[in-house]
């Protein structure tokens, strides 16, 4: 199952103005304030990341949504918007291929799709206390322009303008990097994985430091995502020979000619670019990947900074539908937090109640939806830093299971008992 279906158009009406955040001698300012700061508290941590462990990172709980498929687009969230280019498969074709009336149809769509509205909502009948927002490399007006792409840099402004009115954190994550960092219609555009081709991995380090310089003080900034489900590149012969030219082994025996290895590499260079402009007390959220034993502090220990792992967890992707019972035990979900030594504290950053409709016991009732979602959400409570929910909402009718504001009007998630859930 490639994640998501359903059928039809659910549009928020009721746009609300996008304010600029500051003029630029505020900007200057408060990045001088940060660097001071940022300095003074974290200074030690420059030099990596080799002492830290569970046992001296500060835990938190933040209860989250996903604000996706808004700043960066995908298809199978709003069916109705790309039906105007039927070919385009991703962001970067639909705008490439449909002209003005594509431009003019995703203007309209993100500001209407989330307003300040949905921000209160949020906070006083949704039970959360932060957002994940998933931006794209062409988020600042800079780095949109020569591309087919909008700039979302004004609407991300005005995330953090609501965010900060109603007490909502505020997770920044780079969902989309140039060249693509998985080749996934989800990071703007669908083919080859060349994130880190030099000229590419340049841009996307001025991209993040761009990020941070303008958002870094902001403050509902809870942290800095820097990667979204990252994939590995196929190995060309080319690749296999400049690996065995690099023939250098870690003391934990992994090979660093690997392209986790460059990764790993990236995000020291980004941690390095970004820690004078952010807050002292922000996070650096990295993605695992889908595989939790990845990162070691070895692989990791020339990173700066606060640093989380980041898991994504969907059991409707198996390739057996399953049992519905048994998904709502989530054993594995609960064995993998609960068991394994994580160097680092770890996160939930995408997970939903969605499983495949051929699951035995899919359509008996309604009451499975609040079990799966208290079980998954009660494992979280208990052994990650926070969760965040994919997603807020959906831009078409069907499946809830992906809509959080339909699954607490359907009175399957229940804002009021989120205490209990990790307690039991």
């Amino acid at each position: 199952l490639y994640r998501r279906q359903a059928v039809g158009l659910l549009f928020r009406i009721g746009c609300e103005p996008m304010q600029t955040w500051v003029g630029q001698g505020q900007l200057d300012l408060c990045t001088q304030v940060c660097k001071a700061d940022s300095w003074l508290i974290n200074s030690a941590g420059l030099q990596g990341n080799s002492s830290k462990s569970p046992a001296n990172a500060k835990r938190t709980s933040w209860r989250g949504v996903n604000l996706g498929g808004w700043l960066v687009l995908e298809k199978w969230m709003a069916p109705d918007l790309f039906s105007l280019v039927p070919s385009a498969n991703d962001e970067r074709s639909f705008l490439s291929s449909g002209g003005d009336e594509a431009s003019d149809a995703v203007t309209k769509f993100r500001d209407t799709f989330i307003t300040q509205e949905d921000f209160r909502w949020l906070r006083n009948e949704g039970g959360i206390n932060a957002v994940r927002l998933p931006v794209g490399y062409w988020c600042l007006d800079e780095h949109a322009k020569g591309t087919p792409f909008l700039s979302t840099q004004r609407y991300v402004d005005a995330v953090f303008d609501w965010a900060e009115k109603y007490g909502i954190k505020v997770l920044l994550e780079l969902h989309a990097h140039v060249g693509s960092q998985n080749g996934e219609h989800h990071s703007g555009e669908c083919g080859q994985v060349a994130w880190l081709e030099p000229a590419n991995q340049e841009k996307n380090l001025e991209v993040i430091r761009g990020c941070a310089q303008r958002w870094g003080c902001r403050e509902a900034l809870l942290g800095l995502g820097l990667g979204n489900e990252v994939g590995e590149k196929p190995q060309t012969w080319l690749d296999k020979v400049a690996s065995m030219l690099d023939w250098s082994w870690t003391c934990s025996g992994e090979f660093t000619g690997s392209y986790w290895a460059s990764v790993a590499k990236f995000y020291a260079k980004a941690a390095a670019r970004v820690h004078q402009h952010m807050r002292p007390d922000a996070v650096l959220v990295l993605d695992t990947c889908w595989d939790m034993e990845r990162w070691t502090l070895d692989a990791l220990k020339d990173v700066p900074g606060n640093i989380w792992l980041d898991y994504h967890h969907y059991q409707c992707m198996e390739n057996d539908p399953g049992i519905v019972s048994r998904h709502c035990e989530a054993v594995d979900f609960e064995k993998m937090l609960k068991e394994e030594p994580y160097p680092f504290p770890v996160i939930i950053g995408e997970f939903s109640l969605a499983l495949q409709p051929s699951a035995d016991g899919y359509g008996d009732g309604t009451e499975w939806p609040k079990q799966f979602f208290e079980r998954q959400a009660g494992i979280a409570e208990k052994h990650a830093s926070a969760w965040f929910f994919w997603n807020y909402k959906m831009a078409r009718d069907g499946w809830p299971h992906w809509s959080y504001r339909e699954c607490v009007e359907r009175a399957w998630i229940e804002p009021h008992r989120f205490a209990e859930l990790g307690q039991s």
